[in-house]
């Protein structure tokens, strides 16, 4: 008689699963290929609202850091005339899973292994690199604090 709750429980659990939620990881690796994916979508609105104020910026073009106030934005302008000058168009960066994601809920840490496939001079490119990000929740989302570019060097895309 004492297996018929346990059965039951058994079988309750198999009619009616819980759904899985995301840990904080899972969550913060979430909104980091979200923003990713508005920057590949062209939506720079979205992408800087994604960041904190003053967040801190590596990537490899000059002046490669970029701090203070309004600090993703300024990296965007920095991008934007830096390809221009470089003849680059259709600039997107394509991640895969992630290589690291840790989190405690309150800050993230999450390593992404990324391609970035632009057009330069008519000729299409692949650079293999690696984004690194650090997030911190602001209430009940995450924002991004810092991210850093680490790429090698760009080759014709076969």
């Amino acid at each position: 008689m004492r297996a018929t709750p346990i059965i039951a429980a058994v079988v309750w659990a198999m009619l009616f699963p819980v759904p899985a939620t995301a840990g904080p990881a899972e969550d913060a690796t979430g909104f980091v290929t979200k923003v990713m994916d508005q920057f590949n979508g062209g939506d720079a609105k979205a992408f800087v609202a994604a960041h904190e104020d003053d967040a801190v910026i590596v990537d490899e073009f000059a002046p490669h850091i970029w701090t203070g106030a309004g600090s993703a934005r300024k990296w965007l302008d920095t991008y934007v005339k830096m390809s221009a000058a470089e003849k680059i168009s259709g600039g997107r960066v394509d991640y895969g899973k992630p290589l690291q994601a840790t989190s405690d809920g309150k800050t993230a840490y999450v390593v992404l292994p990324t391609t970035y496939r632009f057009v330069q001079n008519g000729a299409k490119m692949a650079e293999p690199s690696s984004m690194t990000f650090v997030l911190r929740r602001s209430g009940q989302d995450w924002r991004i604090a810092s991210w850093t570019f680490a790429g090698s060097v760009p080759a014709v895309e076969k």
